[in-house]
């Protein structure tokens, strides 16, 4: 189960998503069925601007999947049911040929348009949740807790940004090799798939070094979840939550022993 502040994940969710493909499949169907009555007096291309917004709702909901889906029904219901002759796939006139193509067409561009808007949501929140994580973090280390809250508190959002399975913190001397999130977000070595859009993180676990005034405190070892993507605005953050910890552990004058429990999810 991925954590529900985790960004990646957003998008329609399993219900709204069932809702999409019905609205999809049968939507057009029904549109059709009540346009019938009035193809004799309405012209069909007039009619087929109505299947828009069918493709429209369906992508809405259950995005581009649902929309591709609608589009292509929508062409087909128009054909087989406003078009001469009706009940058939055929089409006697050139321009009735044309207006089903503009429809598909239509049809599949109103569905990118709502991946986009989908896209567009999900990085905006992505922004608002990553600065929230920063100032969460920042603001308990401003009001001069020990280093230990601190650490805490980049634990459980390590854990809440990147979906991980668990979120380790060691002190030196390490026992093992893993690759290593630079400064700058990327990763180097291990075995990555892509997930969601995006690559994940190494299956083996990665880690994140603690680093304060020049010295290495110690580093966090992260165990993912490895059908979950990490962008690298979320590794460049968690880069940087880290960083606070260090500060944190640097301007204490007398560091502590922070154990190496963790937290499994």
């Amino acid at each position: 189960m991925q954590p529900p502040g985790h960004a990646t994940a957003r998008r329609p969710d399993d219900a709204l998503t069932a809702v999409g493909l019905a609205i999809a499949i049968f939507g057009p169907l029904v549109l059709a069925a009540l346009c019938v009555p009035l193809r004799t007096d309405i012209a069909p291309a007039n009619l087929a601007l109505l299947f828009v917004v069918v493709v429209a709702l369906a992508g809405a909901c259950g995005g581009r999947r649902a929309g591709a889906v609608a589009a292509v029904m929508s062409t087909l219901a128009y054909d087989s049911f406003l078009t001469r002759p009706y009940g058939s796939l055929k089409i006697d006139r050139a321009a009735d040929v044309e207006t089903a193509l503009l429809l598909l067409v239509i049809g599949l561009l109103a569905s990118e348009l709502m991946t986009l808007v989908y896209r567009h949501r999900d990085a905006s929140s992505r922004s608002r949740d990553e600065i929230d994580r920063l100032h969460r973090v920042a603001d308990i280390a401003a009001r001069g807790t020990h280093s230990d809250d601190v650490l805490d508190a980049v634990r459980a959002e390590l854990m809440d940004l990147l979906s991980l399975r668990e979120c380790t913190f060691e002190e030196p001397p390490f026992v093992d090799d893993l690759p290593v999130v630079a400064r700058d977000g990327t990763v180097d070595g291990g075995r990555r798939q892509w997930a969601g859009g995006e690559l994940s993180l190494p299956a083996e676990g990665v880690v994140i070094p603690v680093l304060g005034r020049g010295t290495c405190f110690g580093r966090f070892v992260l165990v993912p979840n490895w059908d979950v993507g990490a962008s690298i605005e979320q590794r460049l953050v968690a880069v940087t939550l880290v960083d606070q910890l260090g500060a944190a552990f640097a301007s204490e004058t007398k560091p502590t022993s922070r154990g190496k429990d963790h937290v499994e999810h």
